[in-house]
């Protein structure tokens, strides 16, 4: 059944593009789409043609995101471009995994790792992954730079970069609203308010709140337990100002204020038997590895719609605030300096539920007093029946986590042109304060020495009220120039494009343990330090006036750092990725059809792999290792969009990916297979746009899209003898749009759409133990907006 789905999407959304590419253009019609829509982008620090830049950019303008509905990078990145894969943390709304191209990052979680695809908003850093799931607040576009961008970004954009790119105060009196309702209690609102310009000042404002409820429910209701949330809640709120001035026509200034809270729980972890026919790759884990807490109920290909017992659940609250000043003095036509302030800070701090899907802890065959179970999270009480004395056997992790942050950033660029040369020239100062503590606590217990009557509690250490506590601080400082130039010759009639950039970069980072396994103690962790240089070079030709070809060798590292989840505070060196490409972009039939394609290969030094010590046990414990040599990823990627006739877009892209691991995989950890995650041999992403031709009432616009990709690890590690599923793919949305409603001076928009079509169940994030985190189920609504 998924085949025949996959096979008819591809079929329908295809059809177009495959005629686009037999046929010559006609008039257009009237409707929506005449043309493959033009954008311009930023990534290499000035406006520019996206079919102009010699790089691999896809760009999703508002217009787009608002067909594909699209209101937060995880709904994005459900239909991704090719060689990007995102996943949830450990079910996570408001924590996101982003792997580009080969270049992973198995626990952002952590405040001491950096990640590995750089993200910024209105070209401000964001230094965690804490936050990267909330709503995007009305955004002008989403640049998604494939590659290492280490020469205009800097440290960690690696594997590539995201720009989002927000809507500007306009200085005229107009506004938008939106209301979304849906299934799960589905509710969203959104208003955004431009305000007439006073005395040369423009102002922009922005609100949203947006919340569903849990898509398991954590059942019946036990008075007893101090937190009983249902799975995948969601509940976020925030608000943006933005403030414009041109005190002359030469200077702008733009000065933002944002600010957002989530409260979200953690999916629900399933525990699934292994495959039939399973075959270790080494001496059999014992079937409770895969049993855990629970009994093997649960399946890989549908959601579980009830939690197996009552468990204490408590939810995530994530706070952002950021400040930006950027600053533009247009010295002449040819010449800028743009100036970029930002302080930013977020807070997570919550207790996610893995629910029991770890193995148990016997307690012997006599068991402990009741007494040995410590209450925590301020709970002061286990919530048991006075008849429960006696407990054999623990379990139901509960990982607590207190990720505190700051971050201040300044940047100055000079951005200029000649007749046959442009350039940027600039420099940056990071610097970043994190606080991390957390703690692991234990939430059921078994009274009987069988193991078969598992009652929840609330969260519990043994022994301790400490026991497993850790906290440390840590501090990050980078010093940064760069310069990158394009020479356009005229002996080669303005079609050669020479560019040559180069990047220096020094960092420090110092790190200090203050509490460990609930102890005070003074641990300074081993301080990394790197003064480097990274640079570019790429040869861009252009074939003819809409055909451009290049090749690019571009170079990006990570920052090594300590793991807070190590026992011993272990620390880490940097990751290096030189990578080499070419690609070609391309407008034909009268910019009917557009088609782009790139080769490449990722040569990653020293690659960073997150290892857990005890998978099955406590998967919080983890190190996170250096392997020695060059690890490989090649790669294609293939883009096509075609308007065929007027009104009707459709587009289609495909990635392959394609890994190889050094000796060292196999040396440096004897009792797991070391894995490289989030890299899919295939990928598909496709769609179809129809607006048809306008009427009295307004138009109508149909939007459906598809994607798919190959099984991939969805872990770095897999112990010998242990079990982890694949991560993939599979999920069609479909969307259909009432626009341009008149009535007065505003302007109605009804919608309806279906995310998940299909109501495809697979995973998205996965750990050793044969348990994991599954796709959303399907969901539905109406959405009203208006827009004035």
């Amino acid at each position: 059944m998924r085949a025949y789905r996959k096979a008819l999407f591809l079929t329908i959304c295809s059809l177009p593009a495959m005629a686009a590419a037999q046929t010559a253009a006609t008039p257009p019609d009237e409707g929506s789409f005449t043309g493959v829509e033009e954008i311009v982008v930023t990534a290499q620090k000035r406006a520019e043609n996206l079919q102009d830049v010699p790089i691999a950019v896809s760009a999703y303008s508002s217009a787009a995101l608002e067909q594909k509905g699209a209101t937060n990078l995880a709904s994005l990145f459900q239909t991704p471009p090719p060689g990007v894969v995102m996943q949830p943390f450990a079910g996570s709304q408001s924590l996101l995994i982003v792997d580009t191209r080969g270049v992973t990052n198995a626990d952002p979680g952590q405040a001491t790792t950096e990640l590995g695809t750089a993200v910024y908003i209105d070209d401000v850093y964001l230094g965690r992954g804490q936050g990267l799931g909330t709503e995007l607040a009305d955004p002008e576009r989403v640049e998604v730079l494939r590659g290492p961008q280490g020469t205009l970004f800097g440290r960690n954009a690696e594997g590539g970069a995201i720009r989002i790119v927000t809507k500007k105060p306009t200085g005229e009196f107009g506004g938008t609203a939106k209301a979304t309702v849906g299934n799960y209690d589905q509710r969203r609102y959104e208003a955004h308010l431009n305000l007439p310009a006073i005395a040369g000042f423009a102002i922009k404002l922005d609100y949203l709140n947006s919340r569903h409820d849990g898509y398991t429910k954590n059942g019946p209701r036990d008075p007893k337990l101090a937190r009983q949330a249902d799975f995948a809640a969601y509940d976020a709120e925030g608000y943006r100002a933005s403030v414009r001035w041109q005190p002359v026509d030469t200077v702008t200034i733009d000065y933002a204020y944002d600010h957002s809270k989530t409260r979200d729980t953690r999916d629900y972890n399933v525990l699934v038997q292994p495959p039939f026919g399973f075959q270790p790759n080494g001496p059999l884990t014992p079937l409770a590895t895969f049993r855990g807490a629970r009994p093997l109920t649960d399946s890989i290909h549908s959601r579980t719609d009830d939690s197996w017992i009552p468990m204490y659940n408590a939810p995530f609250d994530v706070k952002t605030l950021g400040h930006s000043l950027q600053a533009e003095w247009e010295i002449s036509g040819s010449l800028k300096l743009r100036s970029i302030s930002a302080y930013r800070k977020t807070r997570e701090i919550g207790a996610g539920q893995l629910g029991g899907a770890f193995t148990l802890s016997s307690l012997g065959p006599a068991g402990q007093p009741i007494q040995a179970l410590v209450p925590g999270l301020g709970t002061g009480t286990l919530g048991l029946p006075a008849s429960v004395t006696r407990v054999y056997g623990i379990s139901g992790v509960v990982a607590y986590n207190d990720v505190a942050q700051k971050q201040k950033s300044q940047e100055f660029q000079l951005i200029g042109s000649t007749d046959q040369l442009e350039y940027v020239v600039g420099a940056y100062y990071f610097n970043e304060k994190v606080r991390d503590i957390r703690q692991s606590f234990l939430s059921i217990i078994y009274t009987d020495p069988t193991f078969r009557n598992a009652i929840a509690t609330n969260p519990f250490t043994v022994g301790s009220a400490t026991s497993g506590l850790t906290s440390q601080r840590a501090e990050s400082t980078s010093y940064a120039a760069f310069a990158q130039a394009t020479w356009t010759p005229a002996f080669a009639g303005d079609r050669l494009h020479l560019t040559a950039g180069l990047r220096y970069t020094s960092d420090k980072k110092t790190f200090l343990r203050t509490i460990n396994g609930g102890a005070p103690v003074n641990i300074v962790g081993t301080p990394f330090r790197e003064k480097r240089v990274d640079p570019a070079f790429t040869i861009a030709y252009d074939l003819a006036d809409n055909i451009h070809g290049y090749a690019r060798y571009a170079q990006a590292y990570r920052a090594g750092g300590v793991s807070v989840r190590s026992p011993g505070f272990k620390p880490f060196g940097a990751e290096v990725n030189k990578s080499y490409e070419i690609g070609v972009k391309s407008d034909l039939l009268d910019r009917r059809l557009r088609v782009n394609a790139a080769l490449f290969e990722n040569r990653i030094h020293n690659r960073q792999i997150t290892a857990q010590l005890d998978p099955t046990g406590n998967p919080a414990i983890t190190d996170t290792l250096n392997a020695p040599g060059v690890t490989r990823i090649r790669g294609g990627e293939l883009e096509i969009v075609a308007v065929p006739t007027g009104g009707l877009q459709t587009s289609l892209s495909y990635g392959y990916l394609q890994g190889h691991r050094p000796p060292s995989y196999q040396t440096i950890d004897p009792n797991a297979e070391l894995r490289i995650q989030s890299l899919p041999k295939h990928s598909v992403t496709t769609a179809l746009d129809w607006a048809l031709p306008e009427m009295a009432f307004g138009q109508i616009v149909f939007h459906v899209d598809y994607a798919m990709a190959s099984k991939t690890p969805g872990t770095g590690r897999v112990a010998y003898g242990a079990y982890a599923f694949d991560i993939d793919r599979d999920v069609a949305n479909a969307r259909m749009t009432l626009q341009n409603i008149s009535v007065g001076p505003a302007r109605l928009r009804i919608a309806a759409f279906v995310k998940n079509l299909f109501d495809t169940a697979y995973p998205v994030f996965t750990a050793p133990g044969a348990n994991a985190i599954l796709s959303p189920p399907r969901t539905y609504g109406l959405e009203l907006g208006a827009s004035f």
